[in-house]
């Protein structure tokens, strides 16, 4: 429903670049991540630690299914949405799906910053890379990808709305 939707791997900047987008196309953003932390009332950590990834995972595609039904919106999804099938399916019928990529050593930089990331924890680079090889045919599935390294949010922002308002012309 010409939602902009970024996927990618963890610590690509996803919520940061959607930021960046709202700013720019003054369009309302969703952070799947955010939704389903305030509707459990518990960090993402600690849904895992408590109530499993199969659960957070239901959580997750029940919220995006809801705003993906909806128009001219950003959607920040989680690093391993876009691995369900039927989301990817409606995710890429009528919306606008942008693969957010940054080399695996950057991702392992920010991720050892911020040790919230559960499926990151006690991870080696090694170890992520496998994991990001694994979800990248599924990332290459979106409309667009765009390289984010060496970029500030703005100028992959840019990228994007340049991008999305071609697709919304059909030139891609």
């Amino acid at each position: 429903m010409n939602n902009i939707v970024l996927v990618g791997f963890m610590a690509v900047g996803k919520s940061t670049i959607g930021k960046s987008l709202k700013e720019i196309l003054s369009y309302p953003l969703f952070d799947v991540d955010t939704l389903v932390e305030k509707e459990e009332k518990i960090a993402i950590n600690e849904i895992f630690a408590n109530k499993g990834e199969a659960y957070f995972r239901t959580k997750e595609i029940e919220i995006v299914k809801k705003l993906l039904d909806r128009n001219n919106n950003i959607i920040s999804t989680g690093g391993g949405l876009f691995l369900n099938q039927e989301i990817r399916e409606i995710a890429l019928k009528n919306n606008f799906v942008v693969f957010l990529n940054l080399n695996i050593e950057e991702v392992y930089k920010r991720i050892k910053k911020n040790n919230l990331r559960p499926l990151a924890k006690k991870k080696s680079r090694e170890d992520l890379n496998s994991l990001f090889q694994q979800r990248l045919p599924y990332y290459k599935l979106a409309n667009i990808e765009i390289d984010v390294n060496n970029k500030t949010p703005n100028m992959i922002a840019e990228e994007i709305k340049l991008e999305y308002f071609k697709w919304l012309n059909k030139e891609i």
